[in-house]
């Protein structure tokens, strides 16, 4: 794999966080991807085409995709196989960024490439492949042996609607869909207690606190540079999300903070109590 390069947006919100020492060491990590790949029983996927942002999500038992390592001359090229059925909702002809995470395991990871179809899958070799922290994660797993791709379908809502004021109240796992300058999208997850996420519909705007973590900012970096964004929230009791576009805007709030130049490291126990939802 090559180094993942940060473009202007990103260096410029690690340089107010003062992460960037930090930042580049995680340039060249890697982590377990394959692994928490064919371990994950969430995968969120999107792409940007003209001026939209198109999300697929796929659910079930693990494993949904096929991850593995192939040497190809001096590099190691990570390969992801997709199921066919998200080409119903995402384009093939665009660069595919996503997560591909296990809630009940705290393990995710973050892919991205340009996807090649095949007989009955879609590959993608991984430009972006890189494991994050298992911190703010509810710890969730799927019911049932079925695997489920959407969105089958999508109803429009009016912001103050009481369904969309109360899931956000209650949303525990969003995940949080940008774009680089480039037009390549990336999904990241946010997550944290019921409340974490503030939402005012009369001021038609949400917030949410952007933690330091590792120091990398990659999808606040590119809200510095392209400020759409679409935020998916869970409702772990029906299966449903709901989604929200708009514009957003980084503001740091915290200056003078001490330099980070290690990556995080947490040690949690095995023993996880997961709260099981609908697929």
């Amino acid at each position: 794999m090559q180094p993942f390069r940060y473009h202007v947006g990103q260096r410029d919100v690690q340089a107010q966080a003062n992460s960037i020492a930090c930042a580049d060491k995680l340039s060249t990590w890697v982590g377990p991807v394959t692994q928490y790949a064919n371990e994950a029983d969430l995968i969120i996927m999107a792409a940007a085409q003209d001026d939209t942002l198109a999300v697929a999500a796929v659910s079930g038992p693990a494993p949904l995709v096929t991850a593995r390592e192939h040497a190809s001359g001096n590099e190691t090229v990570i390969l992801v196989q997709l199921p066919t059925a998200m080409l119903s909702v995402l384009p093939i002809d665009a660069p595919l960024g996503g997560i591909v995470i296990n809630p009940a395991a705290a393990r995710r990871s973050r892919i991205g490439g340009q996807p090649r179809q095949g007989d009955d899958s879609v590959e993608i070799a991984c430009d972006i492949a890189f494991t994050n922290c298992r911190k703010y994660m509810t710890p969730t797993q799927s019911l049932g042996d079925a695997v489920h791709v959407g969105a089958v379908a999508a109803t429009p809502c009016a912001l103050d609607d009481p369904w969309v004021v109360d899931t956000i109240n209650a949303g525990e796992t969003a995940f949080l869909v940008t774009t680089t300058p480039t037009g390549v999208a990336d999904v990241s997850h946010r997550g944290g207690p019921p409340g974490f996420l503030r939402f005012d519909a009369a001021q038609r705007s949400i917030h949410w606190t952007e933690y330091l973590g590792d120091g990398m900012f990659v999808s606040t970096g590119n809200l510095q540079e392209n400020s759409r964004f679409a935020l998916l929230v869970l409702e772990f009791a029906t299966g449903d999300a709901l989604r929200l576009d708009g514009q957003a805007r980084f503001s740091n709030v915290r200056r003078n903070r001490r330099e980070r130049v290690e990556r995080r490291a947490r040690i949690t126990s095995a023993d996880t109590t997961a709260v099981q939802h609908p697929q």
